[in-house]
């Protein structure tokens, strides 16, 4: 799963027509913001599945693997920012953690021409690539994020009805991966044949069943690994893996190194 980590570009546009528009399931190291200009599509991030529409933006956590599908709709355009902590100060980190529970929302209208000035100033930046570009861009990032915090409205799921099943499914997945999950159980549990419910799952999301769970238990591994000092044994264990040495294997082809090397270099230090 190490070949899913996408490398992260500050700032882009992209725009299609008369095509279907399809980003691989990934992930980032920074935080993303995604601004839908024209068209539709679908947005599954984490463990949900979102149908984003024209003047939505989406908030994408660092390290959530997320993908779009704009299915049927043939033209596609979107604005598209990665950033880390660094860009902020400690009062605005509140703002990224709210952002990041919402994933979607929108802003009125009457609002939108002074976040559309901001992102227009940041574009104009990246075409002018001047020495102070990146402090610039980091100050414009600030007040656009403040903006679109302080102006944000509710956003109403609108999920396919056809995709519901695996959204349940995905659920189910993060908030069962200690347990033994098999596609044999998984369809005895929802109804659905092996074969269709395998197929619909990476459909929906972009990656089979057993790809996907072992990305919820390997990020519920880092978690232990850095909040508590439970053995390796143990968070194994209680992540689902019946063979510690399995664990550290798996771990460290997702993240590039062992569970050990990960609890010294992130670990908070916090007992059990």
């Amino acid at each position: 799963m190490d070949d899913l980590l996408v490398r992260d570009c500050k700032f882009s546009r992209h725009k299609v027509t008369n095509q279907r528009k399809v980003c691989r399931i990934h992930y980032h190291a920074e935080y993303e913001l995604y601004y839908l200009l024209d068209g539709r599509t679908s947005y599954f991030i984490g463990d949900e599945i979102y149908s984003v529409k024209k003047g939505d933006f989406v908030f994408v956590p660092k390290g959530v693997l997320h993908m779009t599908d704009s299915e049927t709709c043939k033209y596609n355009e979107r604005l598209l920012l990665s950033f880390g902590e660094k860009v902020f100060d400690q009062r605005v980190l509140p703002m990224l953690e709210q952002m990041g529970k919402m994933r979607v929302f929108c802003i009125s209208e009457k609002y939108l021409p002074l976040v559309d000035d901001i992102w227009l100033r940041i574009e104009r930046e990246y075409s002018k690539r001047r020495e102070e570009q990146e402090l610039l861009v980091d100050l414009y990032i600030q007040e656009l994020v403040v903006l679109l915090y302080r102006y944000r409205n509710e956003w109403e799921a609108d999920i396919r009805e056809s995709d519901k099943i695996i959204y349940t499914i995905s659920e189910y997945l993060s908030a069962n991966y200690e347990q033994d999950i098999t596609l044999e159980k998984l369809s005895r549990r929802f109804g659905l044949s092996q074969a269709y419910l395998s197929r619909k799952f990476k459909a929906v999301t972009g990656m089979g069943i057993s790809q996907y769970l072992t990305y919820v238990r390997v990020t519920n591994a880092e978690n232990l690994l850095r909040e508590t000092r439970l053995s390796i044994t143990e968070i194994a264990e209680r992540c689902g893996f019946n063979d510690s040495n399995y664990f550290s294997s798996v771990f460290k082809k997702v993240k590039d190194m062992t569970p050990l090397t990960y609890r010294n270099a992130f670990s908070s230090g916090r007992p059990e």
